[in-house]
């Protein structure tokens, strides 16, 4: 795997620590990370991993994952340094899947154009909030999309006869494709008022939401009702487990507060998945992404 990644340029590390590259800060390493620079890189790299039938998963911005502590023995496709955006005079914005999301909603919005000023504070890359249909206070980013351009694990274009298919927190894209670029139709908007709009919802964020590491909500809200206050209802803030807490400023996450293990950070999710059941009698589903060895 290095020597073909070698010989086509894409540059790569090997037992890089995905702990790193995860907005949680958990995870052991990697035994190949491959870290391509525009979508063709990306396609060459794809190519090569189907060459050589090697297992790999297509890591963006980490912010909503958690990694093993025993890590990876696969390639991981990182594609960090794809994060070229464009915006037209129109307020068409195609952005590569590695761009920053935040980065670009602040870009965008700058420029005068409004549709995406909703995910100022939503971290991770482009590519990550496609394939989670990122969003907040009742936006996802599948409302701005028109175009999306995906390579499968083979490295060729694909897209279902019907369209990808969005849901509430969830795409039809599947594991081990990769989101090549994204293309977003916007309206044009004041600066001004688009600035403080952005102000505002990063205000309230930060009001509503913990720093630090975390990977974002760990649960999907069930059909009815919230998931954080059905864990704060159960007296679950600040609950831990080694370095992990539950948050005392909202209960649907879980910060490292510094050295967490994912075993602290897994055990802590699965204790107050059982508390709901046991309580409430309520499933909760994982909204963040967990990587383990593949059995």
């Amino acid at each position: 795997m290095t020597q073909a990644l070698q010989q086509a340029g894409i540059a790569y590390r090997e037992g890089e620590p995905l702990s790193r590259h995860t907005t949680m800060g958990v995870g052991g390493a990697a035994a190949v990370m491959a870290f391509p620079r525009s979508p063709e890189e990306l396609r060459a790299t794809l190519e090569i991993r189907a060459d050589l039938q090697a297992p790999h998963r297509v890591l963006g911005g980490g912010s909503n994952l958690v990694v093993a502590d025993e890590g990876l023995d696969e390639l991981v496709v990182n594609t960090e340094s794809m994060r070229a955006v464009t915006i037209g005079e129109d307020g068409r914005v195609t952005a590569e899947g590695g761009a920053n999301l935040i980065r670009t909603v602040l870009q965008t919005t700058r420029a005068g154009w409004r549709g995406l000023e909703s995910a100022v504070g939503i971290p991770g890359s482009i590519g990550g909030a496609a394939v989670m249909n990122a969003g907040a206070y009742g936006f996802s980013i599948s409302d701005v999309m028109t175009e999306i351009t995906v390579y499968d694990e083979d490295g060729q274009r694909t897209e279902p006869p019907e369209g990808w298919r969005f849901r509430y927190r969830g795409s039809s894209i599947p594991e081990g494709a990769a989101v090549a670029s994204l293309t977003a139709q916007l309206e044009r908007g004041d600066t001004e008022d688009l600035a403080e709009e952005t102000r505002a919802i990063g205000n309230r964020r930060r009001a509503t939401q913990p720093g630090g590491r975390n990977a974002g909500c760990v649960f999907k809200n069930p059909p009815e009702g919230h998931a954080g206050r059905t864990i704060d209802a159960l007296g679950l803030k600040g609950r831990r487990r080694g370095k992990a807490v539950v948050s005392p400023r909202h209960a649907n996450f879980v910060v490292n507060e510094g050295g967490a293990t994912a075993a602290d950070v897994l055990g802590l999710i699965e204790e107050v998945r059982e508390r709901v059941r046991a309580a409430t009698g309520v499933e909760l589903e994982l909204e963040v992404k967990v990587w383990g060895p593949r059995s």
